[in-house]
């Protein structure tokens, strides 16, 4: 499905779903509000979703509590590119040049594999913003943006990540993270296999 120039002049999702839903390879571009929103218990995937939020507030996937966000990609969104509430999933997305954060949770939700880079465009914005605790950030990459990785609040767990060419890591005291290595140059050997980079 294609969803394109909802709301204009107004407010208006591109595609907007109850609980319980799949959203599947579907395009949401120039809506007024979000791009793609979803309600409690959705899943969304392999969908892409570019230039909403033309009202000056809308993300580009925004869901709900226990949500799964897998292989979609967000760009220039007016806000955030994908913004998940508790106990959600986001895995292997990309997300670039959205004006807010790349991605932005809130808590106890699993965060792995994805790619961030220029987020912040012509606003302020963090590659991944973590706003809570119990949230697990692992094996994502995240470049150019304001923050690389934002973490808010204590009790969420870091590991495995790739930073630069940002305030790559912004982290509250009270968490659990690898140990931050900041440019080991050719040839390097890391013992640590928990362990953040800055390259």
């Amino acid at each position: 499905c294609t969803a394109e120039g909802n709301g204009t002049g107004g407010t208006g999702d591109g595609i907007h779903v109850d609980i319980g839903c799949s959203v599947s390879d579907c395009t949401a571009t120039s809506n007024a509000n979000d791009g793609i929103f979803a309600q409690d218990g959705t899943t969304v995937r392999h969908c892409s979703v570019e230039g909403n939020g033309a009202a000056g507030e809308g993300h580009g996937i925004n869901v709900d509590i226990g949500c799964t966000v897998t292989v979609c990609t967000a760009k220039s969104n007016a806000s955030h590119g994908i913004v998940a509430d508790a106990g959600s999933t986001i895995t292997g997305c990309t997300s670039v040049r959205n004006t807010g954060d790349g991605i932005r949770v809130s808590t106890d939700s699993l965060i792995v594999g994805n790619n961030c880079r220029n987020n912040g465009y012509g606003g302020d914005g963090d590659g991944i913003h973590v706003t809570g605790s119990d949230n697990r950030i692992e094996g994502n990459n995240v470049t150019d943006n304001d923050r690389g990785i934002a973490v808010d609040a204590s009790g969420n767990l870091i590991i495995r990540n790739s930073a630069s060419n940002s305030v790559n890591y912004a982290i509250q005291s009270g968490n659990d993270y690898g140990e931050i290595i900041d440019n080991p140059g050719a040839g390097f050997t890391n013992c640590n296999p928990w362990a953040n980079f800055v390259f």
